[in-house]
């Protein structure tokens, strides 16, 4: 399994971004009924780009005014740890919190081969608030990851799943990519 996880790529002026925009109280987000489909599981996304299989002809690539922010936080991460992109597939900023179920279901994000990075946005309160990377038969757990503000994490496609925070938030910025 391909992972990297780093937590000193952030430039400085990128953190006070983080905090004054997705971290303060005037960043729209936006209720989202499942975290993957057929789940009950509610939480707050901001999509800064679309996924493929959402977007229809004529939509534009951009769908924040915040997304030439987090492409560059993407290049700096993937400039720093020398990773190859052809495409971003996907970018949101998701906030989730205590909701029904413990965790999301077991899920890929895309049905095709993909990269995967997440940059965890604040410290979660609650440390059990795990990102839980599976093999490939989703049967076996390959590595738990604590979110921790700044440290992005990136990997091969594979079944993962998260596990809600039971107190406070947890604030993911997502990139899909290929």
């Amino acid at each position: 399994m391909f992972l990297v996880k780093d937590d000193n790529f952030l430039r400085d002026e990128q953190k006070l971004f983080i905090n004054n925009i997705f971290l303060s109280s005037n960043f729209s987000y936006y209720l989202n009924h499942n975290s993957v489909p057929g789940d009950t599981n509610k939480y707050l996304s901001h999509t800064m780009i679309k996924r493929p299989e959402d977007k229809k002809h004529g939509d534009p690539f951009l769908n924040s005014e915040y997304a030439d922010q987090v492409i560059d936080i993407f290049k700096t991460f993937l400039i720093k740890n020398k990773i190859d992109c052809q495409e971003i597939l996907r970018c949101a900023v998701n906030l989730t919190f205590k909701t029904m179920n413990n965790s999301c279901p077991i899920h890929n994000d895309h049905d095709y081969e993909h990269k995967q990075l997440l940059i965890y946005l604040n410290d979660c309160v609650d440390k059990t608030a795990k990102t839980v990377l599976l093999d490939d038969k989703g049967k076996k757990i390959l590595h738990k990851i604590t979110p921790k503000q700044y440290t992005g994490v990136c990997f091969n496609s594979c079944p993962h799943y998260m596990i809600y925070p039971k107190k406070d938030i947890r604030v993911v910025l997502v990139y899909t990519f290929r």
